[in-house]
Order: C-alpha cells, then sequence, then structure tokens
C-alpha cells in the first residue's frame, strides 16, 4: 500500500507541474493532492494539520490569482470587457487548437482581437493584450513556483522515509 502511494504522489506532483502550465486541470490542486497521499504514507511522511491548511490556503490564493491576475493585468494595460474576454477565450482557444506557442499567443492574441472589436485603437489594444499575457505569465510562474516546492517538499520527505526503510532492512 506504501509503495502504491507513494507511486500515486509521484503521479500527482508531475501533473501538478504539468498542469501548472496547461489550463484544463489546476496544478496546484493535483500538487496538493500529493501532500495528501503522501500523509497516509507512514508515520515517517505525516504532514501537520498546519501544513494542510497553510498549504491549502495558498493553494486557494493561487487558484484565485489564476484567474483574477490576467483579468486585472488586461484592465491595468487599458484593455475593455471585451479585451478581458477576448484574453480568457484566447487562452482557452490556445489550449484546444493545434497552434504553435498556444498557450502563450492566445491570451495575447485574444485580448487583442476583444478590445480591437470593443472599440480599442490598435495600439491600445496591443498594450492590453500585452497586459493579458503578463497576467498570465505571472499567474503561470506562481502555480507552478506552488507545485515545484511543494513537490519538493513532498519528496524530500519520502526519500527519508524510503531511506529510512532501506536502513531498517539491515
Amino acid at each position: 500500500m506504501e509503495a502504491l502511494l507513494i507511486i500515486l504522489s509521484i503521479l500527482l506532483i508531475a501533473g501538478g507541474v504539468i498542469f501548472s502550465i496547461l489550463p484544463p486541470i489546476p496544478g496546484p490542486l493535483l500538487t496538493y493532492g500529493a501532500l495528501i497521499c503522501t500523509h497516509f504514507v507512514s508515520n515517517d511522511t505525516e504532514f501537520s494539520t498546519s501544513s494542510f491548511v497553510i498549504w491549502g490556503i495558498i493553494g486557494i490564493i493561487i487558484l484565485i490569482a489564476d484567474f483574477a491576475l490576467p483579468i486585472a493585468a488586461t484592465k491595468r494595460f487599458g484593455g475593455t470587457k471585451a479585451g478581458v474576454i477576448g484574453g480568457m477565450i484566447g487562452m482557452v482557444a490556445g489550449v484546444l487548437l493545434p497552434i504553435p506557442f498556444g498557450i502563450v499567443l492566445g491570451p495575447l492574441l485574444g485580448a487583442i482581437i476583444g478590445d480591437l472589436y470593443g472599440g480599442n485603437r490598435i495600439r491600445s489594444a496591443f498594450k492590453s493584450g500585452f497586459g493579458s499575457f503578463l497576467g498570465f505569465l505571472v499567474a503561470t510562474s506562481l502555480k507552478l513556483f506552488y507545485s515545484a516546492i511543494l513537490g519538493g517538499i513532498i519528496a524530500w520527505k519520502v526519500g527519508g522515509f524510503t531511506l529510512n526503510a532501506i536502513i531498517d532492512l539491515f
């Protein structure tokens, strides 16, 4: 059972890192799931209640920021409501359509097209598109950082448990 939980934790950490970049599933949520799985491996890998609460709160804040940052950045850079909606549509289209660098270009082009549709001039549309892109980059970086740090902590905890289990064999 321990081996199964460790393998599941590894898969959840890998998924957490991957889906911190790709939007269908929230990556931090998967990494938090790895924290829960690791907790039940053995007494050596248990986490405190405060660890669960702190990492959970940080994860929720990052998930909220994932939606709020691109919108706020688009607005901050002069985007219209149509530009904000275009940026969100562009992000989804960038993932679903087989476009090279779609995940990066989608929010940028979506916000530009949306702003042009919303009545902004080309210069303003490009400015808000850059804001959408910047918000997307910051949000993605936060998710990736969370998943990498929490994944590292979990790996360290499981690595110590595994080392102790090997030493106990001898």
